[in-house]
């Protein structure tokens, strides 16, 4: 959930600079975006510690892509986790 709340704010982010609408909100966002980046970061390298997220995640996270790769990887693992479901029943 952390991760699309980060991906929604880097997406408003990209509309307000992109279109140039205000550099009053493009510095908000920004600083928003960067601050939970690192967040997000943190949170995904202690799960990865933890055991319970694939250190790959943890990859997809600080790439470039940063919460796009976080959240595409979210949904990787609740897919497979959902067809190893239905495959043990």
């Amino acid at each position: 959930m952390y991760s699309l709340a980060e991906l929604t704010v880097f997406a408003a982010l990209l509309v307000v600079w992109l279109g140039s609408l205000s550099e009053r909100w493009e510095a908000i966002l920004g600083w928003t975006h960067g601050i939970g980046w690192i967040g997000l970061c943190l949170a995904v390298a202690h799960g990865c510690r933890r055991g319970l997220f694939p250190w790959w995640l943890l990859g997809a996270t600080v790439s470039p892509l940063g919460p796009v790769g976080s959240t595409i990887g979210f949904e990787l693992l609740a897919r497979s986790a959902q067809r190893r479901s239905l495959d043990a029943s």
